[in-house]
């Protein structure tokens, strides 16, 4: 499992997004053993399921989440104690919709490469992707932005029928942080580990 490119704990998790998205609980549960064995926080992991109800719907995000809380709870009947992560500290844009607006438009500007993106056409779609998405979910702290596309990228990349935000997210994972070479390698394990059946 090794890879100099990105680690075996980013790969981990990102398996487990890939899987959230596809709803194939049954390679779930064993795959989030995996990604809390190598290190993998459950802060990560309920930053990373929570975040992709956004692209993946509530009932997948919920159903993941259900996956982990029962996997944690055998692991500790087990007398397994895994990496809680950071302490869950609720974000002030929380209560602030100003805030969270004008902190998800830097975001997302930032997700752009630094052009400012405006959806003019739906102005509803454009205020929640600023205002919840960017703003909401990218305050929280368990994940960086870097990681959080890598996230995003590996649920897209089993699902069918999103190609176009697919190809998006890798560029946009690039200028969050990462290099163009850890997006296709990322892209290139999961493809031969994950696969999609979506």
């Amino acid at each position: 499992m090794k890879n100099s490119i990105i680690s075996e704990q980013m790969l981990r998790l990102c398996a487990c997004a890939a899987l959230e998205a596809s709803g194939r609980l049954d390679a779930l549960r064993p795959a989030i053993g995996k990604a809390l064995d190598c290190g993998v926080t459950i802060g990560e992991l309920k930053d990373a399921f929570s975040q992709l109800y956004a692209y993946t719907g509530f009932p997948r995000s919920l159903n993941a989440l259900g996956v982990l809380e029962k996997v944690l709870s055998e692991r500790e009947e087990r007398g397994i104690k895994d990496a809680p992560g950071k302490p869950f500290s609720r974000p002030a844009a929380w209560d602030d919709a100003a805030l969270a607006l004008k902190l998800g438009t830097e975001m997302q500007t930032r997700d752009e490469g630094g052009t400012p993106w405006d959806y003019t056409f739906c102005p509803q779609a454009d205020y929640y992707m600023k205002s919840h998405l960017f703003g909401d979910i990218y305050a929280c702290e368990d994940l960086t932005p870097a990681q959080r596309e890598l996230v995003t990228v590996a649920a897209l990349s089993a699902m069918k029928g999103v190609e176009p935000q697919f190809e998006g997210h890798k560029e946009c994972a690039v200028f969050m942080g990462n290099t163009k070479e850890q997006v296709e390698a990322l892209c290139q394990w999961l493809a031969e580990h994950v696969g999609s059946e979506a």
